[in-house]
């Protein structure tokens, strides 16, 4: 689990006057970040902070809800205790390895931890880490990483308050990969867990075709089964790409900033009940978007 690298490096003077955060962890690793990352620059930026929690490095390809769950159990217990897991120390330092372009053999680091404490899920206590980094990083090939971890660390190292921020979910409803009973599983935990779910049937590209006027005269049906229309594109991402060259792994923000509202406001006309959309063309991400600019 990280924090967007910009957002981090913007932490090392903190902000004076407080801002409630909303942080979003989502499927997506390209554009659901890049839009809300666009978003926490624009239109809310005076009234909220918006933090993408992203996927460690080691673990960018796991998109499944079912990891989200554990990402987000993994940064409650992070904000909520003065313990950090050694697992979760391991994929911080290998962040900070893979950010850096450090030419170091990270594996060694993690047999060495695993020397000191046995098995991933044991619990160091955070006020013990900075002797333990002196112990790690004593070997003249760490001198870098023995200087820039503490302080990767520590820009990593998020506040969160239960009253005044928001944890977020945001998710596509896959019908093939995303069974009803997952779906399920997801919502009763979010409920359980204080951590709000937005959903849109059938993928994140549903949400952003609803910033366009185009949208008004699509097949629902074919938005809703989204094909793949060509050996890369669904429908969806194949109708924004036409509107305004949408690509996924380079989403612009500007193509969909001056159109915000009126998304909010088309998704209206579609599914936003969160029961409802595991079986409906819908999204609910226009709530979250409204919560935002209606936050003082």
């Amino acid at each position: 689990m990280r924090i967007n690298d910009k957002f981090a490096t913007s932490r090392k003077s903190e902000i004076k006057t407080y801002k409630p955060k909303y942080f979003i962890v989502s499927e997506g690793n390209n554009s659901e970040p890049m839009y809300f990352e666009g978003l926490n620059n624009s239109i809310i930026s005076e009234n909220i902070t918006i933090i993408n929690i992203l996927r460690d490095y080691a673990t960018a390809n796991n998109s499944h809800p079912s990891f989200i769950i554990k990402m987000v159990q993994e940064f409650i217990l992070n904000v909520t205790t003065n313990e950090i897991t050694v697992l979760e120390l391991k994929n911080k330092i290998d962040n900070c390895i893979r950010s850096n372009n450090y030419k170091i053999n990270i594996e060694d680091i993690h047999k060495e931890l695993i020397k000191l404490y046995k098995k991933d899920d044991y619990k160091i206590k955070k006020d013990d880490l900075n002797s333990l980094f002196l112990h790690l990083f004593k070997s003249e090939i760490y001198k870098d990483l023995a200087i820039n971890f503490p302080i990767y660390f520590e820009t990593q190292n998020v506040t969160y308050s239960n009253i005044t921020d928001k944890l977020n979910i945001v998710i596509d409803r896959d019908q093939q990969n995303f069974k009803d009973y997952q779906y399920e599983e997801v919502m009763k935990f979010c409920q359980e867990s204080n951590v709000n779910l937005y959903v849109s049937n059938p993928t994140f590209e549903f949400w952003l075709m609803l910033h366009f006027k185009e949208v008004e005269q699509e097949d629902k049906i074919k938005m809703f089964e989204n094909r793949y229309v060509n050996k890369s594109k669904r429908y969806l991402e194949k109708k924004l790409h036409d509107i305004c060259k949408y690509n996924k792994s380079k989403l612009n923000f500007k193509d969909f900033e001056p159109y915000i509202y009126d998304a909010i406001k088309r998704e209206k006309n579609y599914e936003e009940d969160l029961i409802k959309l595991k079986d409906k063309l819908g999204s609910n991400i226009g709530i979250l978007i409204k919560n935002m600019l209606d936050t003082k």
